[in-house]
């Protein structure tokens, strides 16, 4: 009865995981898609159009907001050693993007550089600290 109980469980678990990842992977895809409009839409189909642009824009904020609502339900609903690495993995990833977002942010004040930086070097900073903060965590807890 108990291995019943815990292997229907462990398939809930299994179940959950797969339509969150799979909700996860939608919105996130969308998010992207519509940041690509709003990046590329004025110059390519609408001519810098403002009443376009900001719908655009409002779009890609609708987006966002259900990316980060299906991120919200995948971390709620995994179990507590998961959420505990992706804990770890988000608290590098946040810290070493801080760090790096303000240096890099004065590194044209301080004239080290003559480029004005740009603020989406950031999210590469992000993704891939992110990235090597699940490996460790999935090292240490392994």
């Amino acid at each position: 009865m108990k291995d019943i109980k815990s292997k229907s469980s462990l398939n809930s678990i299994s179940d959950r995981n797969k339509k969150n990842t799979k909700s996860l992977a939608i919105w996130t895809s969308a998010w992207l898609l519509s940041l690509a409009l709003v990046a590329f839409g004025p110059v390519l189909l609408w001519e810098y159009n403002k009443v376009i642009s900001l719908c655009a824009i409002a779009i890609n904020l609708l987006m966002g907001y259900k990316m980060i609502m299906a991120n919200k339900q995948h971390l709620e609903d995994l179990d507590e050693l998961q959420q505990r690495i992706h804990f770890v993995a988000m608290a590098l990833s946040l810290g070493v993007s801080m760090v790096f977002g303000a240096v890099f942010g004065l590194l044209e004040a301080v004239r080290l550089v003559e480029f004005q930086p740009n603020p989406s070097s950031v999210l590469f900073v992000m993704g891939i600290s992110y990235g090597v903060g699940m490996l460790l965590a999935h090292r240490k807890y392994s």
